[in-house]
């Protein structure tokens, strides 16, 4: 397929297990309804039994509410799923999926200039790790950028992950992207962002084939 592909967004679906619930990004309807719909959708779950109460449920919705309204700051999402696996643990943060227009590159340059994009060079002691995965998209590309905040000696090390896929024949790339303040977080919660990465997949229309 040659470079200078239309973007159109990439029918990317995302399979995702009890560690997450899916955010709503759009920006329309009801904050509150979606709040609503999230809070029964994780008190379905076994390990939020000991919420399955008035009061429990009461304060759910409005973890859920306030979950909504960071997830609507998150310029650029075509989706978003919050990190949320248990009451002891509440909302560890969002993977956003966002497009990216590459019409007119082809799959070399949109890898090497999105890549670059995702994990610049920064000065310190702290350069990006790049590991190839293959998912149920397609290729992809785990980055993993270290970040030191404030000023000092003993500045506080946090890590931004990184997901890119390149879709040439849709002339779009998809970033998934979410930071954690800490390293041990970043760690503890790595294998959850791989999960969710490996089981995204492009739902195609058999009737239409491949786009063009």
């Amino acid at each position: 397929m040659s470079a200078g592909q239309p973007f159109r967004l990439p029918p990317l679906v995302v399979e995702y297990n009890q560690l997450w619930v899916q955010a709503d990004v759009s920006g329309k309807g009801d904050s509150r309804s979606w709040a609503q719909r999230a809070a029964a959708e994780l008190l379905s779950r076994p390990q939020w039994a000991a919420c399955q109460t008035p009061g429990g449920e009461k304060q759910l919705t409005a973890l859920m509410e306030r979950a909504a309204g960071i997830a609507r700051k998150q310029q650029g999402a075509s989706m978003g799923f919050i990190l949320i696996p248990s009451p002891e643990e509440g909302v560890k943060g969002m993977a956003a999926f966002c497009p990216v227009d590459i019409a007119g590159r082809n799959a070399g340059e949109a890898w090497e200039d999105l890549l670059a994009e995702l994990a610049p060079p920064l000065p310190g002691d702290y350069p990006p790790e790049v590991t190839p995965m293959e998912t149920k998209a397609g290729e992809c590309r785990r980055l993993r950028l270290r970040y030191a905040s404030g000023e000092g000696p003993e500045r506080p090390v946090g890590e931004h992950v990184g997901y890119l896929w390149v879709f040439e024949d849709y002339g779009a790339a998809i970033m998934m992207t979410m930071s954690f303040a800490s390293l041990l977080e970043a760690a503890r919660w790595l294998p959850a962002l791989d999960q969710l990465a490996s089981d995204a997949w492009l739902q195609r229309d058999p009737g239409k084939g491949e786009p063009s």
